[in-house]
């Protein structure tokens, strides 16, 4: 079974994950870093008696790739869900008069209600339901979604990706794990579901054949040593009603973002100023101008004149194919509005969180 944090950490962290150590702080200090800085909150949600709860400090949290992917990726939180401290903590709520949503600081304190009282903060982030260890994940939304029960470092490494990568606003968790595993554990998967084959092609090869056999283009730009893109990759593409699809309506060709080729598309050059690694392609920098979150991949027309849609971020194989359906089908050219199309699929996706 491959260890996929470990990759990673050599790669973003050198060093410095040998002796890694995660940097708890407290919650109000991680949510006014959040509100500054963007970055997921994690917070590991214990009492003092939960055997667990040691444990998971002991056996997990003192991981030192792990805890150096935390640092690296979270505001990581240590929440004594029994605390009597008072804490003040932003809540965001509707206001009456305007109808605009608004965030206020609010107390939040410990009733102290007969033994082992809990926090009503700590009621409230885990919903009321009061089990430890609990891991609780805070996005950039403010989205609160608590996780129950001990986690081991295999167990937690894709749950810390999801939310690390913002995999979690576009995906359902379901169909993550299964590109995940499919990418990083095959010996889970037991099932043909991901067996699938797309028919890569060299870039400049299949511009010159959309010449005389007119065929939509998909793109897909990845990353080595980004998680996402090994999953897409792995999993999203490998899925075999998905990659039957692909072979069947599009031409479909990936590079690095880092790609050192000259590319020609729509009478125009591009080429990677440096031909060094890590340093993105022309064509990566026109396509995904301003916002250059890796995987993401672009539709092009069938004459190759244009984009007509770029996608950023990790998208499962359901994503993927509801995308490259509008495009196939030339939704946009039947009056349906890509953005009410795509809105909502997401909400639908949202749902089945």
């Amino acid at each position: 079974m491959k260890k996929v944090l470990f990759i990673i950490i050599a790669v973003i962290c050198g060093a410095q994950a040998v002796t890694a150590q995660i940097k708890w702080m407290g919650i109000e200090e991680a949510m006014r870093k959040q509100d500054s800085m963007p970055k997921t909150v994690m917070i590991d949600m214990y009492t003092d008696w939960c055997g667990w709860c040691k444990k998971m400090d002991a056996e997990t949290f003192s991981n030192p790739d792990l805890a150096a992917y935390i640092n690296a990726n979270f505001y990581p939180v240590k929440f004594n869900a029994e605390t009597t401290d008072t804490i003040m903590f932003p809540v965001k709520h509707t206001d009456e008069k305007t109808g605009e949503k608004v965030t206020e600081l609010k107390p939040f304190i410990n009733p102290q209600t007969g033994n082992r009282s809990s926090h009503l903060l700590a009621q409230m982030l885990l919903s009321g339901r009061m089990s430890y260890p609990s891991t609780v994940f805070i996005d950039f939304e403010g989205n609160i979604t608590p996780i129950p029960g001990y986690m081991t470092v295999e167990s937690l490494e894709p749950i810390l990706i999801y939310f690390a990568e913002r995999i979690n606003k576009y995906s359902p968790w379901d169909e993550y794990m299964q590109c995940f595993n499919a990418a990083f554990r095959p010996d889970i998967d037991t099932t043909d579901k991901f067996d699938g084959s797309i028919n890569w092609m060299d870039f400049n090869k299949a511009v010159e054949k959309m010449k005389t056999q007119p065929k939509k283009l998909l793109l897909y730009i990845y990353s080595d040593w980004n998680t996402s893109s090994k999953i897409m990759l792995g999993g999203s593409f490998k899925e075999k009603n998905l990659a039957d699809f692909i072979n069947e309506n599009f031409y479909a060709v990936k590079i690095p973002y880092d790609i050192a080729d000259t590319l020609t598309i729509a009478g125009k050059t591009f080429v990677n100023e440096t031909k060094q690694v890590q340093h993105p392609h022309q064509i990566v920098l026109s396509l995904l101008h301003p916002d250059y979150r890796i995987p993401a991949f672009a539709i092009f027309d069938e004459k190759a004149t244009h984009p007509m849609f770029v996608q950023r971020g990790f998208s499962s194989y359901s994503t993927i194919e509801k995308l490259l359906t509008y495009f196939k089908d030339d939704l946009q050219n039947k009056g349906i509005d890509l953005q009410k199309y795509y809105d909502e699929y997401i909400s639908t996706l949202q749902n089945k969180k």
